[in-house]
């Protein structure tokens, strides 16, 4: 039996739409939608979605954990709409972030 510790499944997506249909496929799938947000438009903004400087990760010397927050940071800030999940077990963890990848997801993390 898989743990019983929350976890949050976070899935970018290159617009609002596809966010919004991997939103509808994991409905469809049982996902409450009270466990289900959406980001606002990523890009919608032009002066909000400038992200000034180097990514954390080209920083020589960085731990390999905030090497991939930072990576995650860098797509989440490049992609049109972030899609996060609270998943309740690694069971439904693995789940919706296989669901999100299907929906063409083009990068998905898992936090604590």
């Amino acid at each position: 039996m898989g743990s019983i510790g929350a976890k949050t499944v976070v899935a970018v997506f290159d617009s609002r739409p596809a966010a919004e249909g991997a939103k509808a496929t994991l409905l469809r799938a049982g996902v409450p939608e009270s466990r289900i947000a959406l980001s606002a438009g990523l890009t919608d903004d032009g002066i909000a979605a400038e992200v000034p400087g180097q990514a954390y990760e080209n920083q020589p010397g960085q731990p390999a954990k905030q090497a991939e927050a930072a990576r995650l940071g860098d797509a989440v800030r490049s992609g049109a709409c972030v899609v996060s999940v609270l998943a309740r077990s690694d069971e439904e963890t693995d789940y919706v972030a296989e669901l999100l990848r299907r929906e063409h997801a083009y990068r998905t993390a898992i936090r604590p």
